[in-house]
């Protein structure tokens, strides 16, 4: 970790652990506690409570897995979410963090889980914003439109833009490509359980997105908590996506 690089995270509320684990993991892009740990020359009993800590607040991702894995979210989104606060110290070390990457960023290469409020959101930015062709929005439910209607509407400028829904009468209010789902379209909006055994059950509640037949997201309630199941890079995304456009404009 450079040295102008501490003060700036230190204005974010890192204290000197947590800014060397942080920029570690920036060089990194995504490694095991195990590596970050010995890249970093943080104590190993504290890597994992700091590691949790940044992804609670926002600045990490965490992909499951036996040992779960750690990655850098959009630096970008991050620092522009803080930017009213802590204009010139952010910009200064977002541009300092930027530098120290040494290898072209990799996409995920399975499903994992968001469970932070701030990296869901900052995950949906990042997806509205990097969408080149075309994307299918399972919707169900209209407060998500009413919520991303402004982010959304300028993709009809930029994409194929498919809004799927199962009662097009409940969206009337929305200003987007709504299609209203027929045949086997409708069992994807009626299959809504995920996992739904025991009082913690997992339900689709807002929506599922698929994006230029890569990238997939779905938001989903755990009890009372609000989660993102998140992919990138699986033959089935694309093929599921096909088959719904297919479908809509067979109908």
């Amino acid at each position: 970790m450079t040295a102008e690089i501490l003060p700036g995270l230190r204005a974010l509320g890192m204290n000197e652990y947590e800014a060397s684990v942080y920029s570690t993991l920036v060089g990194l892009q995504k490694a095991t506690a195990r590596d970050i740990h010995e890249v970093s020359g943080v104590p190993r009993g504290r890597i994992y409570e700091i590691l949790n800590d940044l992804g609670r607040r926002g600045f990490i991702g965490v992909e499951e897995g036996s040992p779960a894995s750690y990655y850098v979210l959009d630096i970008d989104v991050i620092f522009d979410r803080l930017k009213d606060d802590y204009i010139r110290s952010l910009d200064e070390t977002r541009e300092a963090l930027k530098s120290l990457s040494v290898k072209p960023r990799l996409p995920p290469v399975s499903f994992f889980i968001l469970r932070s409020g701030w990296a869901i959101e900052n995950h949906i930015s990042a997806l509205f914003r990097r969408v080149k062709k075309n994307m299918v929005i399972l919707c169900y439910n209209p407060e998500f439109l009413r919520r991303y209607q402004t982010a959304i509407k300028p993709l009809e400028r930029k994409v194929d833009l498919y809004v799927v829904v199962k009662k097009k009468d409940d969206y009337a209010d929305i200003n987007l490509p709504i299609y209203e789902a027929e045949g086997t379209v409708i069992d994807l909006l009626d299959a809504r359980p995920v996992k739904e055994s025991g009082p913690d059950g997992v339900r689709l509640e807002e929506c599922a997105i698929l994006a230029d037949g890569r990238d997939f997201l779905a938001i989903a309630t755990a009890g009372s908590e609000r989660h993102a199941v998140i992919g990138s890079d699986m033959p089935i995304i694309g093929y599921l996506q096909k088959t719904i456009v297919e479908r809509l404009t067979e109908a």
